[in-house]
């Protein structure tokens, strides 16, 4: 099992930089901002720790260069791209606003800029919600999976599971009785970005399974060598690409509720960054440490999670109409009652096996 010694060298570099991160706040801004940066740190990490354990187990697919490029540049997508680049489009097209009016309200005026990223928000979530739920759904349905931790509930989705397409059959009824329930005015935005998201989904893990199985890497005698080097590269570009998608989907919910804690864009991306900087030193322990070989369940665990956090994102879409708003502390408690049942499970597992 992992010990501290095991956690120090993956977690003392984010733990120093969430440190200096929060001094720095509290030095230029005052100790009420090192606060406010500090909730929005917790909260990244209770929304994504699910993340971390998915993640995981793409990453092992990866070479240790595509996988340092993750912890280190990779941090650059979804801090920037999606907590800043990405509001700021979605701002832009459902506001009717040009990118520079709508980077001059994060800029120096965040209540507009709320106000504004209001107006997208079901798109964001629709978008980020049929991503997840495909992720969750694309898991379970699988007649090749023979470990089960609910085993009355996984047994008969992994027999449904020879269904050919059953997992989108589903998703789509998910997004039309989505869009049969919000107005008419929403529809087709709300139906258009849930299409995009169950789209990627497919095709970044399509891509990553076809290039990371054993047949792509089988070539003529003469060429084995040079194709088997090309797939393994592919396969990990691929699935690079799909770790940067699924956390996109995961930073949308949490970059929407941030305002609810606070309208200061520099503390946002503060606060969110140094928390993803944590999850991802996380998910490179959980990898390279085989974590997820002796918490047989934790995976498990962390699709339910999953499927619960997508489906809230997408009834965030009908409520908000009356004004309400699912609050982020019920996604990270969800998340984390479940990751903790499947570590306990798995744990009693460990002791039955070697008993």
């Amino acid at each position: 099992m992992i010990g501290a010694r095991q956690l120090g060298p993956y977690l003392a570099f984010p733990l120093v930089c969430c440190g200096a991160g929060l001094a720095i706040v509290a030095g230029s801004a005052g100790l009420q901002a090192a606060w406010l940066t500090l909730v929005l740190l917790l909260l990244e990490i209770s929304l994504s720790f699910d993340n971390a354990v998915v993640n995981a187990r793409v990453l092992d697919r990866l070479t240790p260069g595509q996988q340092q490029f993750f912890l280190t540049w990779g941090l650059v997508i979804p801090v920037f791209g999606v907590r800043f680049i990405g509001p700021l489009a979605m701002v832009s097209l459902a506001g009717g606003v040009g990118m520079g009016e709508a980077l001059d309200a994060a800029l120096h005026n965040p209540e507009h800029y709320r106000e504004l990223l209001e107006i997208a928000e079901p798109r964001i979530l629709a978008f980020g919600g049929m991503f997840l739920l495909m992720v969750f759904l694309r898991y379970f349905f699988d007649e090749a999976k023979t470990l089960h931790w609910w085993r009355s509930i996984e047994k008969r989705l992994s027999a449904a599971g020879r269904i050919e397409a059953i997992e989108v059959a589903l998703a789509l009824v998910v997004l039309l009785v989505l869009a049969a329930n919000i107005p008419a005015s929403l529809r087709a935005d709300v139906l258009f970005s849930g299409l995009v998201g169950l789209v990627l989904q497919l095709v970044s893990t399509s891509i990553s399974d076809a290039f990371g199985s054993e047949e792509s890497l089988v070539g003529s005698p003469g060429s084995a060598a040079a194709s088997s080097g090309q797939a393994l590269a592919t396969g990990g570009l691929a699935s690079l690409i799909y770790l940067e998608l699924l956390d996109a989907s995961f930073s949308l919910d949490g970059t929407i509720g941030a305002f609810a804690i606070t309208q200061s864009l520099p503390l946002i991306l503060t606060g969110l960054g140094l928390g993803a900087l944590f999850i991802r030193s996380l998910t490179l322990m959980l990898s390279r440490e085989r974590a997820l070989d002796q918490l047989v369940y934790l995976e498990h665990g962390a699709h339910y999670a999953i499927g619960a956090l997508g489906l809230l994102m997408l009834s965030g879409v009908v409520i908000g109409r009356w004004g309400w708003h699912v609050p982020e502390w019920l996604s990270g408690l969800i998340g984390i009652v479940l990751l903790l049942l499947a570590l306990a499970d798995s744990l009693r597992h460990n002791r039955r096996q070697e008993a």
